[in-house]
């Protein structure tokens, strides 16, 4: 993709990340930082965890990019898990690393736990797909895993969807099939661990599937949508009122709507290069500032300022994203450089060594 134009996606990214950041400050320090807050502006800062599912979005559709362009590669299929892998594993693999010996401190005796079940789902990206296993190693994990999972289907599903209209059915059916899932694991405590109903991979697929039909709109008019998939939206709808609606949905719709604005005309307040900088590098914050938060949290650092009302609640929580801002970008920069960016290109020279074979 060309830099400049399509620099509205690395800003989108940054957005992301400034999104989850906030409400991380807002809920993961052990000092409450929104204890003052009304319910309306609590709800603002709670909307950032839907950061993740802009994360999912424009992963699918900038993959939908890359797959057009890279049609006809030998050994496309496995080139494409090779990128994938090694634009991942670095920096998640060593966020994994450094959390276990923090929390068992290098204590031989407790490295036993790295054999367990629990740990081997999150060496192979899978504990999205069970509640024994979701309460990950890496503090938001749970994301990193549906991201792969996604990718591991990912070429079967591009090579498939060819239109805008089978695009849609794609999506019509993730929904319908997420829909069910919630509606038959209501209730059952099993399926309520840590979250598990909400950010299995079951339930985000169709936010993947949004961001491909994303891609499609951007390339053909809606207008192609047949009559039969219109029809399968409506029984889509019809579900909705009899079941619960996927809580990101609506802000699916409104992400899908800003990319296709942005597409046609990057306006500067939302596709900057300060913004793309921090998109650049919004993996490796997302993984640091839980690190960060954890550090600040063993030393007490929650309220900066004295917190006794509304005002100094939300200058307390102001200068708090700022500082955590200001330091996971910092550290993610020097990350990226010396782990991101490395790991892709070692992914690049296997594909270079295997395509001269």
């Amino acid at each position: 993709m060309e830099t400049k134009k399509y620099e509205y996606i690395d800003s989108l990214r940054g957005i992301a990340v400034l999104m989850v950041l906030m409400v991380h400050v807002g809920n993961f320090f052990k000092l409450p930082t929104t204890e003052y807050f009304s319910h309306l502006l609590f709800e603002m800062v709670y909307s950032g965890r839907m950061g993740v599912q802009l994360f999912f979005i424009l992963s699918s559709f900038t993959l939908m990019f890359s797959f057009d362009r890279r049609i006809g590669e030998k050994n496309g299929t496995s080139n494409f898990y090779i990128r994938r892998f090694f634009r991942i594993a670095p920096m998640y693999y060593l966020a994994i690393v450094a959390i276990t010996a923090y929390f068992i401190r290098l204590d031989v005796r407790n490295w036993d736990i790295l054999t367990t079940p629990w740990y081997l789902s999150n060496y192979f990206f899978l504990n999205t797909l069970n509640p024994a296993w979701i309460k990950t190693i890496v503090p938001g994990g749970w994301s990193i895993s549906v991201e792969f999972l996604f990718y591991m289907i990912f070429p079967f599903i591009a090579s498939r969807i060819k239109s805008i209209n089978t695009a849609a059915i794609a999506l019509c059916i993730s929904l319908i099939v997420a829909t069910i899932f919630i509606y038959v694991t209501r209730g059952q405590f099993f399926f309520f661990q840590f979250d598990f109903n909400q950010i299995n991979f079951v339930n985000q697929l169709p936010v993947f599937f949004i961001g491909i039909f994303t891609y499609w709109l951007t390339k053909e008019s809606y207008t192609q949508i047949k009559n039969k998939t219109w029809a399968l939206f409506i029984i889509v709808m019809l579900l909705f009122t009899h079941m619960v609606v996927p809580y990101y949905l609506f802000y699916c719709i409104i992400y899908c709507i800003l990319i296709l604005i942005l597409s046609k005309k990057p306006y500067k307040f939302l596709s900057n290069k300060w913004l793309s900088k921090v998109g650049r590098v919004s993996f490796s914050m997302y993984i640091v500032h839980f690190f960060l938060i954890i550090m600040m949290n063993n030393l007490g650092i929650g309220h900066l300022i004295p917190v006794t009302n509304l005002f100094t609640s939300i200058v307390n929580f102001v200068l708090l994203y700022t500082l955590v801002f200001t330091l996971t970008y910092t550290i993610s920069y020097f990350s990226y450089k010396f782990i991101e960016f490395p790991g892709q290109n070692l992914g690049k020279k296997l594909i270079k060594i295997r395509s001269t074979k």
